[in-house]
This record gives C-alpha cells, structure tokens and sequence, in this order.
C-alpha cells in the first residue's frame, strides 16, 4: 500500500468504507472502536482505540510493587471490568 493516498466515499449514512487492504494491514476487524481528531488544516486523523485487554498486555510487567500476595491477573482484569 505505501504512502499512496485512497479515495472513498461517504454513503448517505455518513459511513466510509475502509479498503479491505488496509483493514488487512492495520488488522482492524469489525467492532473495534476508533477516535477521530481534525487538525488546523481540517485534515481527519483516524487512530485505533486500544481495547482494554491490549491496554492490559502492554502494561504487564511494567509496574513492580513489593506485595508478598501479589493479585492474580483475573484479580486485575476483574477490576478492570468495574470501568
């Protein structure tokens, strides 16, 4: 794919198709969550919303705190869910 720039169209409910080939590349899939963000020269930025379960595989391991009874990852994922 590159750097070279696609063209897609709006439907009339105000839905763009993404290009099966960069759905591939990105491994986005249906259901994922994305944020929008227009800069000063009205150009879209459209960035992936990490899940919480990649949120959580990214900081496994980062955070040490001295505990004799350390919690259990479903301990952690558990309250995870309360948010």
């Amino acid at each position: 794919m590159g750097k070279r720039m696609v063209k897609v169209e709006l439907d009339d409910r105000g839905r763009l198709t993404i290009p099966a080939a960069i759905r591939e590349k990105l491994n986005l899939n249906p259901g994922d969550k994305f944020s929008i963000k227009i800069d000063d020269g009205n150009a879209l930025k459209i960035q992936k919303t990490p899940t919480k379960e990649e949120i959580f595989e990214n900081l496994v391991g980062c955070i040490k705190i001295p505990q004799k009874n350390p919690p259990s990852i479903q301990k952690i994922k558990g309250i995870w869910k309360t948010f």
